[in-house]
Order: structure tokens, then sequence, then C-alpha cells
């Protein structure tokens, strides 16, 4: 009549060792999983970063392409409102 007291009572033993290292298991998964969204919540803040950074970039390579066409157009601009040749060139050509 002992023997299946003592049975129970080591099954309750064992059964509460059991219930405290789930406890503690739960707990060590919950602050992995915290640990884990903050990484999360950084890594997608530094995506953000970047994308704006490369828009950023894209952004300023637009306005350097626009500011070398416009250099460009500029110089064409110039070089076609070149004064004529003096008539002393003229004349000089036009001898030879």
């Amino acid at each position: 009549m002992l023997k299946p007291i003592l049975e129970a009572g080591k099954q309750l033993i064992a059964l509460t060792r059991d219930v405290q290292q789930c406890k503690t298991d739960v707990k060590e998964i919950r602050q992995h999983e915290k640990e884990q969204d903050l990484r999360i919540h950084e890594l997608a803040e530094a995506v953000q970063r970047l994308a704006f950074a490369l828009q950023h970039d894209r952004d300023m390579s637009a306005r350097d392409r626009e500011n070398l066409l416009l250099r460009l157009e500029n110089a064409l601009l110039r070089f076609d409102r070149r004064l004529p040749p003096s008539r002393a060139e003229d004349d000089t050509d036009q001898a030879g």
C-alpha cells in the first residue's frame, strides 16, 4: 500500500520539475523572441536608411547628368555664337 503512494509522490515531484523546466524554457524562448524582434526592427531601419541613401544617390546622379547636359549645351551655344573671323583674316585667306 505504501508503494503506490511513493510512486505517485515520485511522479508528482517529476511533474513539478518538468513544469518548472517548461516555465524556464518558455521564459528563455520569449526572451530570445524579444531579441529577434529587436534585431528585425534594427534590420528594417537599416534597410530603410539604405533605401533612402540609394534614392538620394539616384537623385544626385540625375542632377549631375542634367548639370553636365546643361554645361554641354551652354558650351555648344557659345561655340555657335562666336564672332565671325575679322576682315584681315578673310583677305589673307582669299589671297592665298
